[in-house]
């Protein structure tokens, strides 16, 4: 994995000794699935609150003083709102903690007494998760060829004789078709509800009669011919989708 693709990952326990083998099993791991990897601990979850962007994974000791792992995770889902990284992992020797902990939505649960095979699998489905999140497209401009996160692309517009791929970050215009952009794009979770338009299902709030709606209230219309199909496909992704979270959890 190149550098940009490093996992870093942060250990928020005030257990000493626990957290050195905690890293130590965690290294193996990463060593085995070949990770490049960087691991930063922390002795209280005050601190990881402040420094939270900086990581993928989070392992968070359930029973800390001054502020819990349970009350830490409640703080930082509300710092990062509806962003999926970092994943925020509970670690417990006591089952019974488990469902007031579900509470605040972790990604998984590392039990004390099972933390080798845990660890693996919950290393090894983040780590999944992560390569999907950075998946890339090459889009050919008049410039340059450029790479494009395809979780970043919100959707597609045709423009006269342009494809503009609106992102999360700015717009791209490739000379091209629709239908070509699309067959390029389709496979990745794209739908398209009108002739000149393509939208990332990741991106859609709702759709209605005429219209789907996208995240910052960007409003794509639905054409009557392309509905039936829309809805079908859409929900068929939004299926696939939320079992491959299910089993990640």
């Amino acid at each position: 994995m190149g550098g940009e693709d490093m996992i870093k990952i942060a250990v928020v326990d005030d257990e000493i000794e626990f957290v050195e083998s905690l890293i130590n099993k965690i290294t193996e791991v990463c060593e085995k699935l070949n990770l490049e990897f960087k691991i930063d601990k922390y002795s209280n979850g005050f601190d990881i609150l402040d420094n939270y962007k900086k990581y993928h994974l989070i392992f968070l000791d359930i029973e800390m003083p001054s502020i819990d792992g349970i009350a830490t995770a409640k703080r930082l889902n509300e710092f990062k709102g509806s962003a999926e990284i970092p994943f925020l992992i509970f670690v417990t020797s006591h089952d019974e903690l488990v469902f007031e902990a579900l509470k605040s939505f972790p990604y998984s649960f590392i039990r004390k007494n099972k933390i080798e095979s845990d660890l693996y699998e919950c290393i090894n489905h983040a780590n999944s998760f992560f390569k999907e999140l950075h998946q890339t497209i090459v889009l050919h401009t008049e410039r340059k060829d450029i790479p494009v996160i395809i979780d970043d692309i919100i959707y597609l517009e045709k423009i006269k004789n342009y494809v503009v791929y609106h992102t999360r970050n700015q717009d791209y215009k490739v000379r091209s078709d629709m239908n070509t952009e699309f067959i390029n794009i389709s496979k990745y979770g794209f739908i398209r509800p009108h002739i000149g338009y393509a939208v990332n299902n990741k991106s859609v709030q709702y759709i209605a009669a005429d219209c789907v709606l996208l995240q910052n209230d960007i409003n794509i219309p639905l054409n009557k011919k392309y509905r039936e199909n829309v809805r079908k496909e859409y929900f068929k992704w939004l299926g696939e989708y939320e079992c491959l979270i299910i089993a990640l959890n």
